[in-house]
């Protein structure tokens, strides 16, 4: 479906989630609604006329830094919500996205701030001159997250291990893993017994450093008091870092 702009330079879509999207329990998954905000972004800076193609030519590229998510409810498959994003704070060189997932009644299902920037596709830097799009922010969600540098604690020693490595079907356009399978690779490490039985209620991610396809990773982690502390590392090198908090349903 295509978005549109309402009330407050707020850009929305209406949404259907598939039953593919779901877990056993109907819930649609952390990945899917994450790759939901990742394509109304691309889809919002298209109409604002600051798509792939004007960054391309640039020399520079979007990359999603941060992204904190508030899950209000389950979110139900097969059932028409409402998508909407707006571009918010900016502040040295960094771009707040506001998310919310809602039904068409107004109960708001999930909130999320994203705090993005632009990398140079050469050096792989991150671009400093953004004078070009600095007009277009400013805006808000009612209740939104806060845009902030906010760091959750995440603890630095984790004791378990785990390794994945980056296949085909999980790398983007940019040959590196999507932002959204982060999500997956997290709750792939939760026992069954214990993903049925609880809700993510709030998940924070950091991004530090891009995994190519075919990067084998390894991932620390730990479960303590229904939290899941996640880290990946690649080339001994920390990939991202993630917390995850959990409710028992």
């Amino acid at each position: 479906m295509t978005g549109h702009f309402i009330e407050n330079d707020i850009f929305r879509r209406e949404t259907v989630f598939s039953p593919a999207q779901a877990d056993p329990l109907g819930r649609v998954l952390p990945e899917a609604t994450a790759l939901a905000f990742q394509d109304i972004a691309t889809e919002h800076y298209e109409t604002l006329g600051l798509g792939r193609a004007v960054s391309d030519a640039r020399g520079c590229f979007w990359a999603l830094a941060r992204s904190d998510t508030e899950y209000l409810a389950p979110v139900p498959a097969g059932t028409p919500l409402y998508l909407d994003t707006c571009t918010g704070k900016q502040a040295h060189g960094l771009f707040w996205r506001h998310y919310r997932i809602m039904t068409p009644e107004g109960t708001e299902l999930v909130r999320s701030v994203g705090t993005w920037l632009l990398m140079d596709v050469v050096t792989r830097s991150m671009v400093l001159d953004c004078g070009w799009i600095t007009e277009k922010g400013g805006h808000s969600l009612p209740g939104q997250l806060p845009a902030t540098l906010r760091r959750p604690p995440v603890p630095e020693e984790l004791p378990r291990r785990a390794e994945r490595t980056v296949t085909d079907a999980e790398a983007d356009i940019n040959g590196h893993l999507n932002n959204t399978l982060y999500l997956r690779w997290c709750g792939d490490l939760l026992e069954e017994s214990f993903a049925s039985s609880h809700r993510l209620q709030r998940l924070w991610i950091e991004y530090k450093k891009e995994l190519p396809l075919g990067a084998r990773t390894t991932l620390t982690f730990a479960l303590e008091h229904g939290t899941l502390f996640v880290r990946g590392f690649h080339d001994d090198k920390e990939a991202f870092s993630a917390r995850c908090e959990y409710d028992p349903v």
